[in-house]
């Protein structure tokens, strides 16, 4: 009877050290989920210049990012741009081609939709596209979000808090998409920031233009703008960065609540605005123009493991975003892509990388054009007949128009044999 209890024991005692070997090499917290979560920090109108601003995101926490000196956005205005983030699609193939056609995508068959299908718990916050809900009614949730917050008490603030309690809560892996509306005009900074000393960015050579004889139609038509337009766009100017002094409080937030739950090194970071903004250059208020001011975006990624962070100086573009999250996420996209995935580019591996973005823009005769950006050059057809053609590397501000002329004849015709490449005509 002993000999048999002293068998028992000995077995339970294996069978425990087998048990606990097995425990040993299963995840010891969600942080070793095996897919990766995914975060999107988007902000609403904002410049590359304003960046300084941003004084948290810019000093890298936590180490690993990269910030995109020419990441550029395909149609610089506010739906069409986030479709495309949405999608991996030029705004003429998804059909949202300005602020009013938001309905006009598929949301069927969308970036949170592969995600959901794959697994991730996605959530929502924020701003989604312009007119929502449409004629769908106000509980309308599109396909694909398990947590869709669109009304926001508070906005910023409230927004970075229903983030943090996202992330504190959730389930792995997840997509965050957190759309602050900030520093959107008309802009209203935090209380604590209403009369903080900010940095902002002087005026550039080009603004308020003098002469813009050599310029499409358009701009042709626009007067010189007046002191008081001056000064009050001057004064938003200052509000708009005041407000992001918020937003990068949010951030900072973000990181602290991953690195908290231990997700940090499982969650790849992805801060950007829907596209630039023109602050008077070339006599031009607001956006949805081929012009570095709109087409140029914030980009600052932190991709896990990368150790230092640094600068990365090649092209790339929001319609890129999907094919980026997928690859990391390990899914493949439920649509064709016009973009492509750039995470090569982020651990810096890529070894054949095509520098050249699509530029589009759907308003008036004289506004409509398609457009290519490739290193040290712009060139863009507009529908009514003007053509623009800039030497960035002599003329970074774009006072000079080239098109037509004879010394630059040859580099005119390769882009244009480029862009109607990509335009497939």
């Amino acid at each position: 009877m002993k000999s048999m209890g002293l068998k028992i024991l000995l077995t339970a005692m294996v069978v425990l050290l087998i048990g606990l070997l097995v425990v040993d090499k299963l995840p010891s917290s969600p942080a070793q989920a095996v897919k990766p979560n995914i975060v999107i920090v988007m902000t609403d109108d904002q410049n590359v210049d304003s960046l300084p601003a941003m004084r948290k995101l810019m000093s890298y926490p936590e180490g690993s990012w990269v910030k995109f000196n020419n990441a550029f956005v395909n149609d610089s205005i506010c739906c069409p741009a986030r479709a495309s983030v949405l999608t991996g699609q030029y705004s003429h193939t998804t059909g949202v081609i300005n602020n009013s056609s938001g309905d006009k995508l598929n949301d069927a068959n969308t970036l949170p939709v592969w995600l959901d299908q794959a697994g991730y718990r996605t959530g929502l916050i924020g701003k989604y596209l312009n007119g929502y809900p449409w004629s769908k009614g106000t509980d309308y949730v599109p396909p694909g979000w398990d947590y869709f917050k669109t009304t926001v008490t508070g906005n910023t603030d409230g927004m970075s808090n229903l983030a943090v309690d996202f992330i504190n809560t959730t389930t792995y892996p997840f997509f965050l998409y957190l759309a602050y509306k900030a520093p959107h005009h008309p802009t209203k900074p935090l209380s604590q920031y209403v009369n903080a000393d900010v940095y902002v960015p002087p005026d550039p050579p080009n603004f308020n233009e003098a002469d813009v004889s050599d310029k499409p139609r358009w701009i042709r038509d626009l007067s010189l703008l007046s002191q008081t337009t001056i000064d009050t766009w001057h004064n938003e100017r200052v509000a708009s960065q005041r407000s992001l002094l918020g937003v990068d409080d949010g951030i900072q937030r973000v990181v602290d609540a991953l690195k908290a739950n231990g997700q940090l090194d499982n969650t790849m970071i992805i801060f950007l605005s829907d596209h630039g903004f023109s602050w008077g250059s070339h006599r031009w208020i607001k956006k949805d123009c081929v012009y570095e001011e709109c087409s140029r975006m914030p980009l600052v990624i932190r991709y896990p493991g990368l150790g230092n962070s640094r600068e990365e100086n090649r092209l790339v573009s929001n319609v890129d975003l999907a094919s980026t999250i997928a690859e990391y996420a390990g899914i493949t996209p439920g649509l064709p892509q016009d973009g492509r995935s750039f995470l090569s580019v982020i651990t810096n591996t890529a070894t054949d990388w095509t520098e050249e973005v699509f530029l589009e823009a759907h308003v008036s005769a004289e506004r409509t054009f398609d457009g290519i950006r490739v290193p040290g050059w712009t060139y863009a057809e507009y529908i009514n007949g003007d053509k623009e053609l800039y030497d960035l590397t002599n003329d970074p501000y774009q006072l000079q128009n080239q098109a037509n002329n004879p010394a630059y004849q040859a580099k005119q015709d390769e882009l244009a044999g480029r862009l109607h490449a990509i335009k497939g005509y």
